[in-house]
């Protein structure tokens, strides 16, 4: 076998255990097998676009070729929540985002939490809920969704920075003068509270403590926010929500769930508003309404906006 091989196999076993914990049938059918070498295929390329980008940063590219492997079975442990690539992609956003926004020492920080951020997700019992989900509820359903959706977002960072912490940490024995405590640090931070701004959606009232601040404090996770929210804006990360709700694949489709995940930008950033002085709001800066700060992020947004309008 071949190390990519060997890392599937084991990744195959830890979700074995995840279905027997569950309580569901253990195989491993065709199916899975096809459907976890098409998300290893799908993360390829934004992959190489982040190695790529890192050109200048090699000691964090050779800290992402080592760390892959690792990461990529408890992705595919989780790949029937959140699939592989989807990692792939806001590694490739946050480096991006990165290289133009923060610091060198920030950049390295946002990339490895970027690579580890939904870790956690194939130890998760509760199920993932989407907003979609809950917003089409009727009023009682949507009341237990909501309860459910912040719980099933709390235990996935949780159990997300504690995997995290785990490999960082190893990692730091074999690279102490690349990767430090407060780089281990930071890192978990992000994993464990990366989802926080979207708690809001799910209750029924603003608490301003879900929410980041406008001060620099927070434009680490403010950059890495916006990496994550991209994928909901490429095409594909659309088709995996149109998979996930058993929407067909059609243009008219694709087209309306893009439409809907850049309102729930909107509705984030309207969350703020109620959340915080018309003084604070302008401190953040916003872009046109969206949930991006930074202008990388935003001109990302607005790429993804115009791809989605010309290939539909």
């Amino acid at each position: 076998m071949n190390e990519l091989a060997d890392v599937v196999e084991a990744g195959l076993q830890m979700l074995q255990d995840r279905r027997r914990t569950l309580g569901q049938p253990t195989d491993i059918t065709q199916g899975d097998r096809s459907r976890i070498a098409r998300q290893l295929e799908l993360a390829h390329e934004p992959w190489e676009q982040a190695r790529q980008a890192l050109v200048s940063q090699p000691d964090l590219v050779a800290a992402l070729d080592d760390l892959w492997p690792r990461v990529i079975p408890y992705l595919i442990k989780g790949n029937e929540v959140s699939p592989v690539h989807h990692i792939a992609h806001v590694v490739s956003f946050m480096a991006r985002i990165g290289l133009i926004e923060v610091s060198p020492i920030q950049l390295k920080q946002g990339v490895l939490a970027a690579l580890f951020h939904d870790i956690g997700i194939g130890d998760c019992a509760l199920p993932k809920i989407s907003e979609a989900s809950i917003q089409r509820a009727g009023p009682v359903e949507r009341e237990r969704l909501r309860r459910d959706g912040i719980a099933s977002r709390l235990e996935h960072m949780k159990l997300g920075a504690a995997i995290a912490s785990k490999q960082l940490l190893a990692c730091q024995q074999q690279h102490p003068e690349f990767l430090t405590s407060e780089d281990v640090d930071v890192i978990v931070d992000i994993v464990g509270s990366h989802d926080f701004s979207k708690i809001p959606l799910m209750e029924d009232h603003v608490d301003r403590r879900w929410l980041l601040s406008p001060d620099q404090a927070d434009w680490l996770k403010q950059c890495h926010w916006e990496a994550d929210a991209l994928w909901m804006l490429t095409p594909a990360g659309i088709l995996v929500d149109l998979e996930r709700e058993n929407e067909e694949n059609t243009p008219e489709n694709r087209r309306a769930k893009f439409l809907f995940n850049l309102g729930l930008h909107r509705q984030i950033i309207s969350l703020y508003a109620s959340a915080y002085s018309p003084a604070e709001m302008n401190q953040f800066g916003f872009h046109d309404g969206l949930l991006y700060r930074s202008r990388t992020g935003y001109g990302l947004a607005v790429a993804l906006e115009q791809l989605n309008a010309t290939n539909p």
